[in-house]
């Protein structure tokens, strides 16, 4: 079946991270069948102009027919490029139109790549894999969240241990109690670095619900908890974490500015209500 050429055919894609960006369909594919995550696509992308690092950016080769693993990019714009093949068909071309708040072309215009859909092996849904494979797609997307996160890049790493925790969590079984543990714990640290604190208390609650004497959960929570100004909880998972570890340096430097805190809050509070009796006792004369 020969392939279709459309004119001015756009939708919006979503990546689920950023933003969503529009692709406009150059030629239209065949057959019913879309890729899926971590399916085996042959494609050719090719950046409309120059821009530093942009194989860097997409997370996969640029300007080359090449076969990409879907859903293994690690640039910044990876999540853009997955969301637009998985929403392609066979032998479909499209452009994939990023706004300028998103990022620009050197001449300050909107950036643009073709994208070409040569050819794909669909993956396995989740509910067909079997728990081996399972567990090797969640090591690798914990693998890939933790390139991410050491390279500072925090907002991918999470998408990645989410994901992880989401191939993990359908193998139920205790054997891979681990894997969620770690995951939850992984997903604490990014959700704490972008002051996600509702979200590292529900994390780390999780994990430890499987290890309840996890100092790391006990500590990235109580840290959720100083910043949220809970500041009972937070003593409450300290002093577990330093039965557990007495000698943690990193728990006793909280425990300290912890006290900090708790003193100033309670100054504040006794300055307030010394204000309000004051006051009260002022107009009573």
């Amino acid at each position: 079946m020969c392939s279709k050429m459309a004119t001015n055919t756009a939708s919006r894609v979503s990546d689920g991270l950023n933003d969503t960006f529009v692709k406009e369909v150059i030629q239209e594919g065949s057959g019913l069948h879309k890729p899926n995550e971590g399916a085996t696509c042959k494609v050719l992308i090719t950046p409309s102009s120059p821009l530093p690092d942009a194989e860097g950016i997409i997370g996969y080769p640029i300007n080359t027919e090449c076969e990409i693993c879907l859903g293994t990019g690690t640039g910044s714009l990876s999540s853009a490029f997955d969301s637009c093949i998985e929403s392609m068909r066979l032998g479909e071309q499209c452009r994939l139109i990023f706004d300028a708040k998103i990022i620009t072309s050197p001449d300050g215009t909107e950036w643009v790549c073709i994208v070409y859909l040569i050819g794909f092996s669909r993956s396995k849904e989740v509910w067909e894999m079997t728990s081996e494979e399972k567990l090797i797609r969640v090591s690798m997307l914990k693998d890939l969240g933790t390139k991410c996160f050491k390279e500072g890049r925090i907002e991918q790493a999470e998408v990645f241990y989410l994901r992880g925790l989401k191939y993990a969590i359908t193998i139920g079984e205790q054997k891979d109690n681990r894997q969620k543990l770690l995951l939850s714990l992984n997903i604490a640290a990014c959700q704490l670095k972008q002051k996600h604190y509702d979200g590292v208390i529900i994390h780390c609650t999780k994990a430890l619900n499987i290890d309840s004497n996890s100092t790391k959960a006990l500590f990235r929570r109580g840290q959720a908890f100083v910043e949220l100004q809970d500041y009972e909880l937070a003593q409450s998972d300290f002093d577990k974490c330093l039965q557990l570890e007495p000698n943690n340096k990193a728990v006793q430097n909280q425990v300290i500015l912890l006290s900090a805190k708790r003193r100033k809050l309670d100054a504040h509070y006794a300055h307030t209500m010394s204000k309000m009796f004051g006051k009260s006792t002022a107009e009573k004369h």
